[in-house]
C-alpha cells in the first residue's frame, strides 16, 4: 500500500472536519468517485472518517473514536496514574513531563496519557492513519468531557526519525519521554487477530526501521524512553532496560537517560 496519494472516496465531503479538508487540498490523497477496483481507501461512514479494506474477499473497516468504546472505558476505569503505562512514563512523580509518541497508530495509549494530564505529541507518517487521527480529534473536541484531554494532544504528519533528528539539539523541543509501541508480528495467523490490527498490519506492516527509531529516541529524550512489548518479546535491539513495568500481557521497558 503506498504511503502517498492514498485513495479517498468523496461520498460525503460536507461531513469532513476542516482539518481533513485541508489534507485533501494538499494532495495527500487522490480523490475517487467509486471504490471499484480499490483494495484500500478512505470514506465518510456514519459521520466518521473510515479506512476500508477489501482483502481476500473480506471487508475490513477501521475508524478512531476517543469519546466512546475502549477509550472511554480506559479513561474512566483504567486505574489512573497507578496503571503500568503511567508508571512507565513517570507521570505519578512528574505530571508535567511532555511525551512524544513516535508510533501513534490508533493513539489509544496517547489518549490515556493525555487523560492523565500529560502533554502528548503524536507522530504518524501514514496518511490514512494520520487522517483518522485528525478526524477523531476534531470530533472529540465537540464533547465537553473530552475536549480538555484532546487539547493536550498534538498530532504530526511526519517521519518520527526525521523529526527527532531535527529537534535533537534543541532542549526546548526535546520531549521528556519518548514512547515507542512498534508493531510486533502476531504468531497466531488466524481469525483471533483483531480486525483493527489486521488493518494496521496491512497499512503499515512491521516497520524495518524500528532499530533506528529506538536509537534516535535514546539520543533525543531528556529523561526516558519507554518501549511497549508483548510479555514474551525480545528486548528492542537486545538492549537491557534500566527497569521494566509489567502488566498481565504487556511489558514496558524503561530506559532512563543519564545526563
Amino acid at each position: 500500500m503506498p504511503t502517498s496519494a492514498f485513495p479517498f472516496i468523496l461520498n460525503n465531503s460536507d461531513a469532513l472536519a476542516s482539518d481533513v479538508q485541508n489534507l485533501l487540498a494538499k494532495d495527500i490523497f487522490k480523490s475517487f468517485s467509486s471504490s471499484e477496483g480499490l483494495l484500500g481507501f478512505l470514506l465518510v461512514k456514519e459521520k466518521r472518517l473510515t479506512v476500508q479494506l477489501n482483502i481476500n474477499n473480506e471487508s475490513l473497516s477501521l475508524h478512531i473514536d476517543f469519546v466512546a468504546g475502549k477509550s472511554k472505558h480506559r479513561r474512566l476505569y483504567g486505574g489512573g496514574k497507578n496503571q503500568p503505562l503511567a508508571k512507565a512514563c513517570g507521570l505519578y512523580k512528574h505530571p508535567r513531563w511532555t511525551i512524544f509518541d513516535a508510533t501513534a497508530g490508533l493513539a489509544r495509549d496517547a489518549f490515556v496519557l493525555a487523560s492523565l494530564g500529560a502533554q502528548v505529541t503524536l507522530c504518524e507518517q501514514h496518511p490514512a492513519l494520520y487522517a483518522l487521527l485528525v478526524d477523531a480529534i476534531s470530533r472529540a473536541r465537540d464533547d465537553a468531557d473530552i475536549a480538555p484531554v484532546i487539547n493536550r494532544m498534538q498530532c504530526l504528519h511526519q517521519n518520527s526519525i526525521e523529526y527527532l533528528v531535527a529537534i535533537r539539539n534543541n532542549n526546548e523541543q526535546r520531549p521528556d519521554v519518548i514512547y515507542l509501541d512498534p508493531m510486533y508480528p502476531d504468531r497466531k495467523k488466524s481469525a483471533k487477530i483483531k480486525k483493527e490490527m489486521q488493518v494496521l498490519q496491512y497499512l503499515v506492516g512491521h516497520a524495518d526501521d524500528e532499530k533506528s527509531l529506538f536509537e534516535s529516541a535514546l539520543n533525543t529524550a531528556l529523561h526516558r524512553v519507554v518501549v511497549k512489548r508483548p510479555k514474551s518479546a525480545k528486548r528492542l535491539n537486545d538492549k537491557a532496560p534500566s527497569y521494566e513495568v509489567n502488566s498481565p500481557n504487556t511489558r514496558y521497558d524503561v530506559y532512563v537517560i543519564k545526563c
